[in-house]
């Protein structure tokens, strides 16, 4: 952006000096008109007003300089009128003119131009660049008035942001000065906070230094920063010193700021620091059009309600991501409370299903078995998939036959997941349908996980792929050599 204004700026000043306000300087040295001094340089009376900005009400008076445009100066007839001061013409035109200080030449009799601005001549003046500014833009066109317009535009927003810069880099520099100077100091309190016994109360003198906006933010995020790192008696202190700076009211207020971020970060403060008074102010979000503050407000939820974490689960409009899944998944161990997941494997919220499904076979919930299994007719592929994986992390036998007529008509990602899950159940029911999927299944990765399956049964299954061995043919044969090698 600063190219393209220094880009007109300069195509402005170059056309500006480079305008055609060329012309002649008459200086008026009698009582003359308009009109004479029209009629001597052959040019038009509006010209000669539109050129000085001249209204027709207006005269022309002794010394009162007038730009001539491309006229001519009228042919001298005597030497009276040079030496009387009618026309003025300037020494190096005398002599070029033939006049000499005795005036006793005759003026040639031709016609002769008065001096371009650009002659060092100095009986003329040169214009100011207020001047050929305002000529330039009187003689323009539209459209170059609008590139003139845009040009100062540009400039002063170029200047105005300049300032708004050079203003905002030297604040954060101020600021970040200032934080740095409160680090040092803040930290060495509450590290002794933390490990010396101190009565209920802390110092009048520190809550008004937290009045200030910067020595609070940089109070609380090493109250936050310490108590991520601690657990036990070590974490209590801290949450006491948090509330007894009176910071909670603080949190609540971030939560109800207008942007995003300062939101979510008051979430995490309220989660942290374990402010039971957010749970209302934390429900409104945990189905927040923006993600990351419904992931925020999720967790921090569950952080405060460790009794019934995913209480909210309840809601049929409610809204997980994989990532949101993810964190609910640490933050569940980090509380030590692993709900029944059963409670949603009838939810009718596709994401809510989708992760009771894998937290009930990640978690072993064997008593959600049937549940899970019944979701292997589920119409979305999806959902089936998980099933499949979460029975196969139970490896339970008691869904093999579901599994088993679930193959033939599920896609291949699904297929390849059924010969996992049934390998894991370690079950010879399957030493049949193995041998079939070997002899008859094309996709050649399928057919290696069924016999590492045979494998992994007892020595029965292990007698089934010996013997499918013998009468194999040489690409079976291969795949069963590859199957056996540990290697793989």
């Amino acid at each position: 952006m600063r190219f393209a204004v220094l880009l007109i700026l300069f195509i402005s000043v170059l056309c500006i000096e480079s305008a055609p306000v060329y012309g002649q300087r008459y200086i008026i040295v009698s009582d003359e008109t308009i009109s004479q001094i029209s009629q001597r340089y052959h040019v038009n009376i509006d010209s000669i007003r539109r050129w000085n900005n001249l209204k027709r009400s207006e005269t022309v008076i002794k010394g009162q300089r007038l730009v001539i445009s491309g006229g001519k100066i009228k042919t001298a007839t005597s030497q009276f009128e040079v030496e009387k001061g009618i026309i003025q013409v300037p020494d190096t035109f005398q002599e070029s003119a033939g006049i000499s200080e005795a005036g006793s030449s005759v003026i040639p009799q031709k016609r002769n131009y008065l001096p371009l601005f650009s002659d060092p001549v100095e009986s003329v003046n040169k214009f100011s660049f207020y001047e050929k500014v305002r000529q330039f833009y009187n003689k323009s066109n539209f459209l170059i008035r609008i590139i003139f317009f845009l040009n100062l535009f540009f400039l002063a927003f170029a200047v105005i942001l300049s300032f708004v810069v050079l203003f905002r880099r030297l604040w954060e520099g101020y600021i970040e000065s200032r934080e740095d100077e409160c680090r040092d100091k803040y930290r060495e309190f509450i590290t002794d906070w933390i490990y010396s016994d101190h009565s209920n109360h802390i110092s009048e003198s520190l809550l008004k230094e937290l009045q200030d906006w910067v020595n609070r933010e940089v109070f609380s995020s090493e109250i936050l920063s310490l108590h991520a790192n601690l657990i036990g008696e070590s974490a209590d202190k801290l949450i006491e010193l948090f509330n007894l700076a009176g910071l909670p009211k603080y949190s609540i207020r971030k939560v109800n700021s207008r942007f995003w971020h300062v939101k979510a970060k008051g979430l995490r403060e309220l989660a942290q620091m374990k402010i039971a008074e957010g749970n209302q102010i934390i429900s409104k979000y945990l189905n927040a059009k923006n993600s990351i503050l419904r992931i925020e407000a999720q967790l921090a939820w569950i952080q405060l309600n460790p009794d019934d974490p995913l209480s909210f689960y309840d809601d049929p409009k409610i809204q997980l991501t994989e990532w949101g899944q993810l964190n609910t998944l640490n933050s569940l161990k980090k509380i030590g409370n692993i709900p029944d997941f059963g409670r949603w494997l009838k939810s009718s919220n596709p994401s809510v299903l989708l992760f009771a499904i894998k937290m009930s076979g990640i978690f072993k919930q064997f008593d959600n078995i049937d549940l899970v299994t019944q979701q292997l007719s589920n119409p979305d592929y999806g959902i089936r998939y998980e099933a499949i994986c979460a029975l196969g992390k139970m490896a339970m036998p008691s869904p093999i036959s579901e599994l088993q007529q679930l193959f033939p008509n599920e896609g291949l990602d699904n297929r390849t997941e059924i010969i996992r899950s049934l390998s894991m159940m370690a079950d010879n029911a399957n030493i049949l349908f193995f041998e079939k999927v070997i002899l008859n299944e094309t996709d050649l990765n399928i057919r290696i996980l069924s016999a590492k399956g045979l494998i992994l049964l007892s020595e029965q299954g292990k007698e089934k792929l010996e013997s499918l061995f013998l009468e194999a043919d040489p690409v079976l044969k291969k795949l069963i050599i590859h199957a056996k090698d540990d290697r793989i």
